[in-house]
């Protein structure tokens, strides 16, 4: 067993490294990733580990399977998974703070190859048990909200409005434990408090009704579309009916389409009747390069680039040969030369 000193939440931890049976490890049914799943079970009972592990493989299968042939192929895990010691169990026992998915994989991996003693343990960081609740949720935003495997986007903004809302934490400090701006923060807190008090009340019959959060991020991201609604009568419920609705708004991005449809009599009155569609034909015709791919790509480039924070800026400017800092370069280098060129007709015209 190693012993390591290592800052968590600002305080000096120690904490121990050892390989531990997967037997002796019990899964978390407060996970945040199977938070949905479990906040809508009919009883008030505890998930039992089969239910914990059929909410973590069902929730998104294929990222599963790959992240299962990821560990299968590398032969383990490159990063150690924490977890705490469980105090009431007469046989020393752990529970899993942060690694839940990777323990069920090796669970399945021990099934399938039950000779082979790789997935018989695993690599794990053991926290103290005087570790209190602050420096468990730091690991798990640091393992998530700034890792490589990101939660879903709902249950990112879930966590994050826990945080913030339960927790009292500031949205400066959510800003410097993970890689979203503070506006990103806010936007994402008010569209789940948008999402799960006004649209999952009505329409959250079905679970995979959470995957439609891009919608509400994207309606509140775009002031000049509340306010042309609010001009119309027209209001949040009247969104998440269309939210529900696929010949309202197909998908996320369409919500972006909604200010331009709103912006216009004709296009609102065919896509309040007839649907959205029905309102892209005319704006097609009226406004064809508000429909057009290639404008619509300048404009995601457009929001991608306001969106980009200060950590992203960080690593772009200490990577050697950034191949982000070319992209964006060589974008800024045919942005200019277009623009010159419009430039030059311009004043061409203006002489002739």
């Amino acid at each position: 067993m190693n012993k390591l000193l290592i800052p968590i939440d600002g305080k000096e931890t120690e904490i121990s490294v050892m390989q531990i049976k997967i037997d002796k490890i019990k899964l978390d049914e407060l996970n945040p990733r199977i938070s949905f799943y479990r906040d809508n079970q009919v009883t008030d009972k505890s998930l039992s580990e089969d239910e914990i592990i059929f909410a973590l493989t069902n929730k998104k299968p294929e990222a599963f399977r790959k992240l299962r042939d990821s560990i299968h192929n590398n032969k383990g895990i490159i990063y150690p998974i924490w977890v705490e010691t469980i105090k009431e169990e007469r046989n020393k026992k752990y529970k899993v703070i942060e690694g839940n998915t990777r323990v069920v994989i090796y669970q399945k991996l021990q099934q399938e190859e039950p000779n082979e003693e790789r997935w018989k343990t695993i690599l794990c960081n053991i926290l103290p048990n005087e570790i209190d609740n602050e420096q468990k949720n730091f690991i798990r935003l640091l393992s998530h909200l700034r890792g490589t495997t990101e939660w879903d986007a709902y249950e990112k903004a879930k966590y994050l409005y826990k945080l913030w809302q339960d927790d009292g934490w500031s949205i400066n400090r959510l800003e410097k434990q993970t890689k979203m701006t503070e506006k990103q923060i806010k936007e994402n807190i008010e569209a789940y408090k948008i999402m799960e008090e006004q649209y999952l009340t009505v329409h959250g019959d079905d679970p995979n009704e959470v995957s439609k959060f891009s919608y509400f991020v994207e309606y509140v991201k775009d002031n000049k579309l509340q306010k042309l609604m609010k001009k119309s009568s027209m209001d949040i419920k009247d969104f998440c009916d269309w939210v529900a609705n696929k010949e309202k708004i197909p998908t996320g991005q369409d919500v972006r389409r909604l200010r331009d449809i709103f912006d216009n009599e004709d296009t609102k009155n065919a896509f309040i009747s007839k649907g959205f569609d029905a309102a892209m034909q005319i704006l097609e015709f009226k406004k064809p390069n508000l429909v057009s791919s290639f404008y619509k790509s300048i404009e995601d480039v457009i929001e991608g680039l306001k969106e980009i924070n200060t950590q992203e800026l960080d690593e772009i400017i200490t990577e050697e040969n950034s191949e982000r800092e070319n992209m964006i370069k060589e974008l800024a280098k045919w942005s200019q030369k277009i623009i010159d060129l419009i430039e030059k007709e311009k004043n061409g015209f203006r002489k002739a």
